[in-house]
């Protein structure tokens, strides 16, 4: 039992002299312009209504909600036997138009023949002119029936290449890289062309609408910096692509809409969620600043662990604006060149003792799990 109590004892004792590994950033004096922060809505690129082009019964639809499709994949398939038929039928009525056109052309060549041999006769005087008249009359005649052949021949090819566009039509294919959404109709089902089968959206990069004041977009448009833009959910900073501004003013908010694509490689970002942005608002002016993974976010406001004499000591701080990857802050707990701790924080409490580690290695495997680990606010 002693040995039991003793032991009790000496276990807090051995965890609360543990030190944390983390790594320390300086805070920087640094000039920037003024920001403000201004929010908005993510979008898809491209969203559209996947529609039959021809009517008949669904024979195929194989994607559902939630489904990725590929450009070019095969989504759906409408019933194709009318127009087989159709086509098997327009097949047989170009071989009678061919056998036509023969006849018709063995005809014009007798005729001509004919019409040949008549011209040496009345020059013997052996046939009247009336009779030479006829037999150009007739050799005429045969050339329009191989014209009038050859159109029908060419008309029903025609026929045939079209009914060949409708087959295509038949099978639906997804025209970019989508993520399926809705499905209006299901298998059997018959449609009509033009009657919407799939609802789908642009994967890959997506469009962050931000509404941003008329007197800020001055600034935005000659700011050379980048672009702050990042999830409400997740406050995590997104890589801008393009920036376009939308030349129409809100008469009522009097704010202008700027189209922000962002990369979406892992396609976490959908249509709909709520975005933010740091625009620039003011002038350049000297500012304190701390790296964006410094920052701990909880529903009593941020903070950051400074270290001295080898403890974090958990300090509030103010959030004056964002840019890409810092974030200007006001402390009067905070100076220059103070060293703030950018990774291990999650795990440390105020006041606790903590081992700064080279920040050229990760060799420490807490460090190296913390690297891999996404960040999550304290709550």
């Amino acid at each position: 039992m002693r040995f039991l109590y003793t032991l009790g004892l000496t276990i807090p004792a051995v965890f609360s002299t543990a030190q944390v590994p983390v790594r320390v950033a300086p805070v920087r004096h640094e000039r920037l312009q003024q920001r403000h922060e201004v929010t908005g809505t993510l979008r898809a690129v491209a969203r559209g209504d996947i529609a039959a082009l021809e009517p008949g019964r669904l024979l195929q639809l194989n994607p559902r909600e939630g489904d990725q499709v590929a450009s070019g994949e095969i989504i759906a398939r409408v019933d194709d036997r009318r127009l087989q038929a159709r086509r098997a039928q327009l097949v047989a009525d170009a071989g009678v138009a061919e056998a036509n056109r023969s006849t018709s052309r063995a005809k014009s060549k007798l005729a001509a023949a004919d019409l040949r041999r008549a011209e040496l006769l009345l020059g013997k005087n052996a046939i009247s002119q009336k009779e030479l008249d006829r037999y150009r009359f007739e050799a005429e005649v045969t050339l329009a029936e191989v014209d009038a052949t050859e159109r029908t021949l060419d008309s029903i090819q025609r026929q045939i290449e079209f009914v060949d566009v409708q087959l295509s039509d038949t099978v639906v294919r997804a025209p970019y890289d989508a993520t399926v959404v809705k499905r209006h109709v299901e298998t059997g089902d018959w449609v009509a062309a033009g009657e919407k089968i799939l609802t789908i959206v642009s994967m890959g990069p997506i469009e962050a609408w931000i509404e941003v004041p008329e007197r800020f977009a001055g600034y935005l448009d000659a700011s050379t910096d980048p672009l702050g833009v990042q999830t409400l959910a997740s406050r995590q900073s997104l890589n801008v692509l393009s920036l376009r501004r939308v030349a129409d003013v809100d008469p009522r908010a009097r704010t202008m809409h700027y189209v922000v694509t962002v990369s979406n490689p892992d396609a976490m970002l959908v249509p709909g969620m709520s975005a933010s942005a740091w625009v620039p608002s003011g002038e350049s002016r000297m500012q304190l600043t701390v790296p964006k993974d410094a920052i701990m976010r909880s529903a009593g406001g941020a903070t950051v662990f400074r270290v001295a004499d080898a403890k974090a000591i958990q300090t509030p701080v103010r959030i004056l604006y964002e840019t890409h990857d810092r974030v200007v802050i006001q402390s009067g707990e905070m100076s220059v060149g103070m060293p703030i701790v950018v990774e291990g924080n999650e795990r440390l409490r105020d006041n606790a003792l903590v081992t700064v580690q080279d920040q050229r290695t990760t060799a420490n495997p807490m460090l190296a799990g913390y690297q891999s680990t996404p960040r999550r606010s304290r709550q």
